[in-house]
């Protein structure tokens, strides 16, 4: 019977969670890349969620953009009683500029006020972390008018789905930046049934027997210089995939002493998908909310089938450390086509969040009247440029922009038509409605912190690595596969992590195995940390 590990819940209250919430009232730029791609663009369906809840960090991101926007309507609002009032002989030019100054200052007051309290008192660092009794972050978040149940139930759902529908070009959308892949190809033929015996009868006739290839005796009778097998007992991809997972949990999690466990591991399977509809006539928008069913027919047809809409499913090996700050996520997908064993082996690591979005970790725990008059200081030096950029970045950010509006429309790619008579142009209209990005990969940059925090990712894929070729090796050797293939593989893959090669298989593209190669597979090559920041 085929059994499916489901996806870990959304974890609302890691501290991954609780920086972004904070990182929303820190930075203008995410907190609107949250509403954009949650809200805005809410046809497009929600990527997976790796240590995180995407629910409440845009409860937050609408509460920080409420706050400015009830900023502007009483800046506004005060602006016109203030003409009025001018316009009735009422106000003098130098009072009403004095009101108008006032008017300003007191909104920016507020609004400061109002962001602190709340990076203060509802998204503080872990009780554990800290020695005052503030209440420690649970998850909760605001309510708006914006964040209709609905909407919440369309995230969580989509979040938390094992069938994760990408749009774009990359399928592991969600998981960060690629660090390391590698695939593998393993001819499955049978143990010899006696290896000595083989050995010395081809030295006899003058040469070594054969070990692999069409060389071997097919039907099993060993013939001369041919290797005599026993056949090989069946099984499938279903087969390994769960014995991997099993065992994955077992030898990671279960068995190990508390001390020597790999917390926060998770082995669940994923199935990956494009998401494209067709739109009839010229509003595609209906289609847009309709998002692909996880039941219907083609959800578990097929295998690794070759098609644009096929499912591919793969292992999701997940470790969140350092609080789930820094997650490493492997995919690991076998299929088997002509005798032969493929597997393949990627790697992506969620670096950790932004140092400003930290800056919620260093507040004080309460709002005095020494910390009121140095906000009210601190209001009144930068009053002239905050009142800049509060009228001029909404302005901005309804200009059309540089590459075009950001409209539906806009994110619609349709191929060249370079048919005879242009029959493209009457073609249903092609929309890609797949996750593009998650609200975590939103956030500027990712960065390691720590030293130990790269050393720690590095560990965390090797430890995996090496776990997985033990498990598929023991495997083979119990369905009476020769395994001297996939040893020698074995070690050839191990190897990449030592040597010259060492310090280039953080931030690049592995592919090793029987083929001993550095490759770069599609065009979302992966780039070195160092290359990132020269």
């Amino acid at each position: 019977m085929t059994t499916h590990a489901a996806p870990p819940p959304p974890d609302a209250t890691s501290n991954a969670t609780r920086l972004m919430c904070a990182g929303t009232y820190l930075d203008p730029v995410y907190r609107k890349g949250v509403i954009r791609e949650l809200l805005t663009h809410r046809y497009r369906v929600v990527a997976p969620s790796y240590g995180y809840d995407a629910a409440p960090v845009l409860a937050h991101a609408l509460a920080a953009h409420n706050l400015r926007r009830n900023q502007l309507i009483a800046l506004g609002t005060g602006a016109v009683v203030i003409a009025l009032l001018m316009a009735a002989d009422v106000l003098g030019g130098w009072t009403a500029a004095l009101f108008v100054f006032w008017l300003a200052w007191a909104t920016m007051f507020l609004r400061r006020l109002a962001i602190l309290q709340t990076l203060a008192e509802h998204l503080a660092r872990p009780a554990e972390d800290r020695a005052d009794d503030r209440a420690a972050f649970d998850g909760s978040h605001p309510i708006t008018s914006r964040l209709t149940p609905e909407l919440v139930g369309k995230i969580n759902r989509e979040q938390a789905s094992d069938t994760v529908y990408y749009g774009g070009y990359k399928p592991f959308v969600g998981a960060g930046h690629s660090i390391k892949r590698w695939a593998n190809a393993e001819l499955l033929l049978g143990v010899p049934k006696s290896r000595t015996g083989a050995f010395a009868q081809g030295l006899l006739n003058g040469h070594v027997p054969a070990q692999h290839g069409p060389a071997d005796d097919a039907d099993g009778t060993g013939g001369a210089g041919r290797t005599e097998r026993k056949p090989i007992i069946p099984f499938t991809v279903e087969d390994i995939t769960t014995r991997v997972c099993e065992e994955m949990l077992a030898e990671l999690r279960d068995k190990p002493a508390p001390s020597d466990r790999v917390e926060l591991l998770s082995v669940d399977r994923r199935r990956f998908t494009k998401a494209v509809r067709t739109a009839e006539g010229s509003d595609p928008v209906a289609v847009l909310l309709d998002t692909p069913d996880p039941g219907d027919p083609d959800h578990t047809a097929g295998h690794w089938r070759e098609d644009y809409d096929a499912r591919r499913e793969y292992l999701c090996v997940r470790i969140g450390a350092w609080k789930q700050e820094l997650v490493t996520s492997v995919f690991i997908g076998f299929d088997i086509k002509g005798s032969t064993l493929h597997t393949e082996f990627y790697t992506y690591v969620l670096g950790p969040l932004p140092e400003s979005f930290h800056l919620a970790d260093r507040l004080p725990a309460t709002i005095d009247g020494k910390l009121m008059l140095r906000i009210a200081w601190d209001v009144t030096r930068s009053a002239p440029g905050e009142l800049l950029r509060l009228i001029a970045n909404p302005l901005r950010e309804r200009l059309p922009s540089r590459f075009g509006t950001d409209t539906v429309r806009k994110l619609v790619g349709q191929p060249a038509d370079t048919s005879e008579f242009r029959l493209g142009r009457y073609a249903l209209t092609a929309v890609d409605c797949g996750a593009l990005t998650s609200v975590r990969e939103l956030a500027p940059n990712h960065d390691f912190h720590h030293f130990f925090q790269e050393s720690d990712t590095i560990k965390y894929i090797q430890i995996i690595e090496r776990h997985l070729l033990q498990i598929v090796g023991d495997f083979l050797r119990d369905h009476d596969v020769d395994t001297r293939e996939h040893d020698a593989n074995q070690t050839n893959i191990l190897q990449q992590n030592f040597g010259a090669n060492s310090t280039n298989n953080f931030g690049g593209n592995q592919s090793v195995g029987n083929t001993n190669t550095t490759q770069t597979f599609g065009n979302n090559s992966g780039v070195t940390r160092e290359a990132r920041q020269g």
